[in-house]
């Protein structure tokens, strides 16, 4: 038993993926944090008007790393359609 073990050859796809490992995760991610920002600044919300900068600048920096992200995910995207595997 142990031998016919050892000699299957190992499964070439590797371990099944989870939805962490996809490159979408992390943009979407972002962009809900920073429509959440976005819309406690246009809202008016209590905490907004105690704390105008933490959402201002949560804003500019979430939607900043999503814009580069999502830049990433379709570069990646469009790599993995061509084949090359490289940037």
């Amino acid at each position: 038993m142990a031998e016919e073990r050892q000699q299957r050859p190992e499964d070439p796809e590797g371990p099944a993926s989870t939805p962490f490992d996809s490159p979408w995760f992390l943009p979407v991610l972002l962009w809900l944090f920073a429509g959440w920002f976005g819309f406690d600044i246009v809202t008016d919300a209590e905490a907004y008007r105690e704390w105008p900068w933490f959402n201002r600048g949560g804003l500019v920096v979430t939607g900043g790393l999503a814009l580069w992200f999502t830049r990433r995910a379709i570069l990646e995207r469009r790599a993995g359609a061509d084949g090359s595997g490289g940037e």
